[in-house]
């Protein structure tokens, strides 16, 4: 494998063990794929900072890199922790999740990450621009990163992109290249109109091509906007191991790719079965990936004035950055006035919420619906986000 000078000094610890450490994880990546070299990134995104997901063995990885000296050399954000920061008691945190949580977070911060505790980093000062090569984990910023904003990364783990936050460095894939290109076009032939459709298709879609790159070619007239393709690209990471997808506006985009699948409103009516609401909502949930300020605005607009059911629980969650913004806008106060939770630096998968079987949770995530069935006892439930809306108020 061809090292730079720098990256050879790293490998003799003249950077430290820590640094050391971690560029022999990135380089036994890079040789797991037959990369013959490695590529500085301009930025990272880590994932697993919630410590219901890393647990005690995750946290004495990150405290051996303190130890050990770390320092990010490029600007790293980090993901959702279990509760928002200012919120415990809503999450139902006990003192010793409590004290490990804040110990994940201050550590991580202590090597230079900021705590920006969001899936949407490009929501706040960690947008890439177009081409940049960065090293981002949690698998719907991947996917939009590389597919909406037109930068390059891998779909990276939790340590792999902590490893490339301290050294700067991710394994040359092809994902890094203008190789990566599109092995299968998906016809949609539903009418996706929602935030929920459009989370639904991608969870549809990677289930029908879960290990090959899609372009995506919707009916003429339908255009998602950067939020919709955000909610696609969380649904498509949820069932599918792909970095990226493409969406074809023009026919002659698709005219030398020969496999085709199509996907049909059957296809999306019978997944969205599959968590059908059949009860009363006790838990609403909105917010995954974390709702953007656009969202919040339109969520404030329609609950405007309205209340929310006494025995509903209603969660919005979105970014620390965008919860300010939305703050100093009056929406924060517009959705509280109304009974509903305006919360920040987590979700409600990576919580340590306890649900019980009785407990019905209503969301328009797919991805949300995906993991929470396996991760709560909860029935879980998938609706519009107009459904969620009009479940949550009192009529």
């Amino acid at each position: 494998m061809r090292l730079s000078k720098t990256e050879k000094m790293m490998l003799e610890g003249r950077y430290g063990e820590a640094c050391k450490r971690s560029l022999e994880l990135i380089i036994a990546i890079a040789e797991s794929y037959g990369c013959e070299g490695l590529i500085k990134v301009k930025s990272a995104h880590v994932s697993g900072v919630s410590y219901k997901n890393i647990g005690d063995a995750g946290l004495e990885y990150i405290r051996d890199l303190v130890e050990g000296g770390a320092k990010v050399r490029v600007r790293t954000t980090m993901n959702p922790c279990g509760f928002d920061l200012d919120k415990p008691w809503l999450f139902g945190v006990d003192e010793t999740f409590f004290k490990r949580q804040l110990e994940i977070i201050k550590s991580l911060e202590a090597i230079g990450v900021e705590p920006s505790l969001t899936c949407t980093p490009y929501y706040s000062d960690n947008k890439p621009r177009r081409r940049d090569h960065v090293a981002w984990a949690e698998s719907s910023a991947t996917i939009y990163a590389n597919s909406v904003i037109g930068a390059y990364t891998n779909r990276e783990s939790g340590p792999s992109a902590l490893a490339a936050a301290i050294t700067g460095r991710a394994a040359l894939t092809k994902d890094h290249t203008d190789e990566r290109r599109p092995s299968v076009v998906v016809e949609v032939l539903a009418k996706v109109s929602d935030y929920s459709d459009w989370s639904l298709l991608g969870l549809v879609t990677g289930r029908l091509v879960p290990d090959e790159p899609p372009l995506i070619k919707v009916k003429r007239g339908i255009r998602a906007t950067d939020d919709e393709l955000k909610c696609f690209s969380a649904g498509l990471g949820a069932s599918s191991a792909t970095s990226i997808f493409w969406t074809a506006e023009q026919d002659n985009q698709v005219l030398h790719i020969p496999k085709r699948i199509a996907v049909t409103s059957k296809d999306l009516k019978r997944a969205r079965e599959e968590w059908a609401l059949t009860r009363k909502p006790t838990v609403i949930f909105i917010g995954c990936p974390h709702c953007s300020l656009r969202e919040i605005k339109e969520i404030a607009e329609k609950i405007k004035g309205g209340r929310v059911k006494k025995d509903v629980m209603f969660i919005i969650s979105t970014s620390r950055s965008v919860y300010e913004r939305a703050s100093k806008l009056g929406l924060l106060d517009v959705i509280e006035s109304a009974g509903a939770h305006l919360v920040k630096d987590t979700c409600l998968v990576v919580s340590p919420m306890k649900l019980s079987r009785n407990e019905v949770v209503l969301t328009d995530s797919a991805k949300t619906a995906y993991y929470a069935e396996t991760m709560t006892n909860a029935t879980i439930a998938l609706g519009s986000r107009r459904v969620c809306i009009e479940e949550a108020l009192e009529m």
